[in-house]
């Protein structure tokens, strides 16, 4: 329940960011991208011949193919221009070399890296995943499909900018100034179809575009120091002889798992700001204190001496929080307790889905209480086991009161 719309302090913003961060740590993110990397890498590149494979059916355009390929992995990776024109031009000019084991091949490795990405998903998003083996099979499939549309899609799009859009933009802006536009819309576009097609609950479409425009600047920022620390250090990775260029892509893959999973702790995180800040409530006087007002406000409603929150028997779906005042809760017209800043009522009923135990009244004039919704409040439960406890002993102390005052 919101009372007024304010925008967004910056406040949340911080408050979001730093829980993104902790549940990043708490969910071993780092470990899930390294999983994902090993997958990614060997799915990236037979993903890119099969592109080639699919466009270059004729000798002319297979060149046209090649830098398209070319313009994309300049566009994704770092520092690796030049990489591919020798190695995509052969698949793209001899269909005949392709077979459908092969092409099986990939398309497996593309569902492996699919499944392992649905899974970070539901681990980062908190979900069982109780999908039928079949029915899970179908959906990887089918979000196979779309990554090679995507790819299909990107290097057509990259065809088309390297023949028509970037001789105009250099004619107005600097080469480099292209390059990192074009990066930006590229890594975009992947960050939307990746976060719209592994998204385990429905998303608002502005939250998906927000995180990927902030995990496509993360990305397209990281590329270009790392391009810079590569130019500056030409032995890096030179241990691994031939291999280097695949291990400096396997270590540009891993980073783009760990942007991927935080981006998607900072959407879980925006679904459940609301909660976030309203835990600090039941934290105590000192966390209370870091809630914006703006925000907190929206939650208040203020009540005069002698008002009636809710009635005995009555249906409750939501709780209360003193922010300030006091209230008295009597059943069948005896007092049983006084409520003051600082403390709560009403969650039993709305947790229970059960009518009202007792009548709430305000005995101070300005009293404001906070409402919480039943959502907001399991997501707090969720959340926070310490805050579980400290509402448990507290049932077990209002119990033993009643008791004794019966």
């Amino acid at each position: 329940m919101m009372y007024g719309k304010n925008k967004e302090p910056a406040g949340i913003t911080l408050v979001i960011v730093k829980e993104s961060i902790k549940s990043f740590i708490r969910h071993n993110n780092f470990e899930m991208s390294v999983a994902l990397a090993s997958y990614g890498f060997f799915s990236i590149i037979p993903l890119l011949f099969f592109v080639a494979y699919l466009l270059g059916g004729y000798t002319v355009f297979s060149h046209q193919v090649t830098n398209g390929i070319e313009n994309l992995v300049s566009h994704v990776f770092p520092n690796l221009n030049g990489f591919t024109i020798n190695e995509f031009y052969f698949p793209a000019s001899h269909r005949i070399t392709w077979g459908i084991v092969s092409l099986s091949m990939i398309f497996v490795s593309l569902m492996s890296v699919s499944d392992s990405l649905r899974t970070s998903f539901f681990k980062v998003f908190n979900i069982t995943q109780e999908i039928s083996f079949f029915r899970l099979q179908i959906i990887n499939i089918t979000t196979t499909f779309l990554i090679l549309a995507l790819f299909v899609a990107l290097v057509a799009g990259e065809m088309i900018y390297n023949f028509y859009i970037r001789p105009f933009i250099e004619g107005i802006f600097l080469k480099n100034s292209g390059d990192v536009i074009a990066s930006f819309i590229v890594t975009s576009i992947c960050m939307v179809t990746v976060y719209v097609a592994f998204q385990p609950v429905r998303l608002k479409t502005r939250h998906i575009v927000t995180v990927s425009v902030i995990t496509a600047i993360l990305l397209v920022v990281m590329k270009s120091l790392f391009s810079r620390f590569l130019s500056f250090n030409p032995n890096y990775g030179v241990a691994f002889g031939s291999m280097k260029i695949f291990f400096i892509m396997i270590i540009w893959v891993y980073y783009c798992f760990l942007v991927i999973l935080f981006g998607a702790e900072i959407i879980v995180n925006i679904e459940k700001r609301e909660a976030l800040l309203l835990k600090k409530l039941f934290l105590g006087a000192e966390h209370a204190g870091g809630i914006p007002e703006k925000f907190i406000n929206r939650y208040i409603k203020v009540y005069d001496k002698g008002d009636v929150v809710f009635f005995e028997e009555e249906d409750g779906d939501v709780m209360f929080f003193v922010m300030s005042g006091v209230v008295s809760i009597s059943r069948k017209n005896k007092v049983i307790r006084t409520m003051k800043t600082g403390d709560y009522f009403g969650e039993m009923s709305m947790l229970l889905d059960a009518p009202r135990t007792a009548t709430v009244r305000v005995l101070e004039h300005h009293t404001r209480l906070v409402i919480i919704s039943r959502e907001n409040f399991k997501t707090i439960l969720r959340e926070s086991p310490e805050i579980v406890l400290a509402i448990l002993k507290e049932m077990a102390l209002r119990l033993k009161s009643t008791n004794e005052s019966i």
